[in-house]
């Protein structure tokens, strides 16, 4: 079957199923099954807006909590649009338990196995959603492709203050998209097990080749209206390659914001650090930044979000303007309409998107 026909099949047979799985979903209180059917078309781009004319995708939360206490959570996803890929039409992005503990005035929070790091301001709903545009700034777009803890993050959590660490495997290759083939503007998440391509190599958020412990801190506080949180990130890779993967050693800082009144939301974040690879006879560093800035407003049936972009990967240096609407045009069912324009490019896409839940 020819290419095109085979992923509008494929489309089609991943919206019956999602309409199918809907209406009959079923279960107890302490399980809870969620998600969203999703049709875009796009206009053709290269990068940093390549993505496929047609796609769709299913994405599903399976959550299961027994108690206030403690939570199971799964992340299911189908697709079309896998990119330049191996493994990553079908899979898990998502796959970890967590515990929340009182501990005298404050709570620790608990969380082991395969998740998002709570780092970004614009993807907090459900399943590393972005509700603000129908992409994800370049700084999510490649958190949500190449970076992946598996291993266990605690929290402590008292007033508006927390203080976090994560000791985490995988990610050797964390460093490699924003160079080849560069920053991209998309919400394209990377599965467990899936390997993308950068440049003649691939890069993979779980394969880990050097065996080693990585680790990260954050802390951050919020007042009423106003939080802030700073994150840091060491991947400790040995950088050199490994088969068909390349592992860089990526240092990497984020200080992000958001501030939130009435219907008004403006929020940012600003991300740097360097990323090495080493050869024999020396080594090759890149120095790694990507910011941006949201403003976005609630409307009565939907909402309407400006973003601005800046990235550079140390030799190129870009930006991009977003604009993107959603209209709620049934309860379940969106319509979202964005325009992005950046890096010599313009993309404009039209989104249907529709959600479901149970039991």
């Amino acid at each position: 079957m020819p290419e095109p026909r085979r992923r509008a099949a494929i489309a089609v047979v991943l919206l019956a199923a999602t309409l199918a799985f809907s209406m009959g979903v079923r279960g107890e209180d302490t399980l809870q099954i969620s998600g969203f059917a999703d049709l875009r078309g796009t206009t053709k781009a290269d990068n940093p807006f390549e993505a496929d004319r047609v796609s769709s995708q299913i994405q599903t939360g399976i959550d299961w909590s027994p108690s206030p206490t403690f939570l199971a959570h799964l992340h299911l996803l189908a697709r079309t649009d896998e990119g330049q890929s191996v493994r990553g039409h079908a899979g898990t992005p998502e796959a970890y338990i967590e515990a929340h503990l009182p501990a005298g005035g404050s709570r620790i929070k608990l969380r082991a196995g395969a998740f998002f790091l709570p780092t970004s301001r614009e993807n907090v709903d459900a399943l590393w959603e972005n509700p603000y545009a129908v992409s994800s700034s370049a700084l999510n777009s490649w958190f949500g492709e190449e970076f992946r803890p598996i291993g266990v993050d605690a929290s402590w959590l008292r007033g508006g203050a927390v203080i976090a660490a994560t000791v985490f495997r995988g990610n050797d290759t964390f460093g490699a998209l924003p160079l080849d083939p560069g920053w991209s503007l998309d919400d394209r998440w990377t599965l467990l097990g899936q390997k993308v391509q950068a440049g003649t190599h691939y890069s993979s958020v779980s394969a880990d080749t050097d065996h080693r412990l990585r680790w990260s801190a954050r802390a951050g506080w919020s007042f009423h209206e106003f939080s802030v949180l700073f994150t840091h990130i060491d991947n400790r890779s040995d950088g050199l390659r490994h088969g068909d993967l390349v592992n860089w050693r990526t240092r990497f800082d984020i200080l992000g914001f958001d501030y939130r009144r009435a219907d008004w939301t403006l929020l940012g974040e600003t991300g740097w650090g360097p990323t090495e690879l080493f050869h024999p006879g020396g080594s090759f560093r890149a120095d790694l930044r990507a910011s941006y800035l949201l403003l976005s407003r609630q409307l009565r049936r939907g909402r309407a979000t400006v973003r601005f972009d800046a990235f550079s990967n140390g030799e190129s240096h870009k930006h991009a303007l977003t604009l993107a609407s959603f209209w709620t045009a049934a309860p379940k069912l969106t319509v979202g309409v964005e325009f992005s324009a950046g890096g010599g490019q313009q993309r404009g896409l039209g989104d249907l998107r529709y959600r479901f839940s149970g039991p």
